[in-house]
């Protein structure tokens, strides 16, 4: 795959982690609001998710939209890398690292969200009705 390509993912998959950096931040500032039972913080935190995530869904359509324009075979080994397959060259590796370090961010995210959805729907929680 050009190097080219490779550089336009990695800042795209970067762009991605500073989203899922705020949105953690976020998520742990609105842990902290219900824990004072702020709830104008609560609910101003809510809606300032909302832009980090979306931001997020916006890059990842355009990461989507590029690899569609890629030659073929270079569009199947970007989807592996992006799904966090082994990098098989010394210039996969910033890409594969980023793409790894995100995975890990994102599950902390997760983990993050499901436990204070837990706490402000416990059984109306979109964690309960979804699993």
């Amino acid at each position: 795959m050009d190097g080219k390509v490779l550089d336009e993912l990695l800042l795209k998959e970067r762009l991605i982690y500073v989203k899922l950096s705020e949105f953690e931040d976020l998520t742990r500032q609105l842990g902290e609001a219900l824990d004072r039972r702020d709830e104008v913080s609560v609910q101003m935190l809510l809606n300032m998710r909302g832009e980090p995530a979306n931001r997020m869904q916006e890059v990842d359509q355009q990461v989507r939209h590029r690899i569609l324009e890629l030659p073929e075979d270079d569009a199947i080994r970007a989807r592996e890398i992006l799904e966090g397959g082994e990098q098989q060259g010394p210039e996969e590796s910033a890409l594969c690292g980023q793409v790894l370090q995100n995975r890990r961010l994102l599950e902390r995210c997760r983990t993050l969200d499901k436990q204070l959805s837990m706490r402000m729907g416990g059984p109306r929680s979109f964690y309960t009705k979804f699993r």
